[in-house]
């Protein structure tokens, strides 16, 4: 199962129900590097007992006798991909032990709110429009008008290009769309309205 971003709703009680039944998945992956807030390629996956043996084949080095049983002598070495590695779990820990379980229900939370603070600004635009609802963090939308879409990119450039927000290009149902991914525990509801009428400024001066 793929929880790159969505793993992260278990944070808290308002989301975790989106969750209901991954625990039948056999394996769960999780990028912390995303709503963790720690650098780039940090991310754990989650292997049900029963297929650890198949882990172990799939990630051991087989022509490297000196690594010994991985199931007799248990290391993380032996059930990750990489048999040498830096630290990367590091960053995370020290966020998990700075935040702690508290800290990130709250920044998921928060997270989730503006998403769908700015959701709800899109849905009462005469701008733009909403390409799915709004669940977690992300929002997915467009261009209102359909002859716009030839525009998209121009738009997502010109927003990108003022240095005070950074969203990504999708496509999704046959649409060009914009990606806006909230992770930042310092987002608040001031940088919505400001970024939403940003939005409204550059969508005005589309060609």
């Amino acid at each position: 199962m793929d929880a790159a971003f969505g793993g992260f709703a278990a944070c808290s009680d308002e989301t975790k129900h989106l969750l209901e039944g991954w625990e039948q998945a056999d394996s769960i992956t999780v990028d912390c590097h995303k709503w963790l807030n720690v650098p780039y390629e940090s991310a754990v996956f989650f292997v049900k007992d029963q297929y650890r043996l198949l882990q172990v084949e799939t990630f051991q080095n087989s022509n490297a006798p000196y690594l010994g049983d991985p199931l007799e002598n248990f290391s993380y070495l032996n059930f990750l991909p990489e048999n040498s590695r830096r630290l990367k779990a590091l960053p995370a820990w020290f966020s998990i032990m700075a935040y702690g379980k508290q800290g990130y229900q709250e920044i998921v939370e928060n997270n989730i709110r503006w998403a769908k603070q700015l959701g709800h600004f899109i849905d009462s635009s005469s701008d733009f429009k909403l390409l799915a609802p709004v669940r977690l963090n992300t929002v997915c939308f467009t261009l209102k008008n359909e002859a716009d879409q030839d525009k998209v990119n121009e738009f997502l450039e010109k927003l990108n290009s003022t240095g005070k927000v950074f969203m990504t290009p999708t496509f999704y149902n046959q649409h060009k769309g914009i990606r806006a991914a909230f992770v930042n525990w310092r987002t608040n509801e001031n940088d919505i309205s400001m970024v939403f009428d940003l939005m409204k400024e550059i969508s005005k001066t589309l060609n």
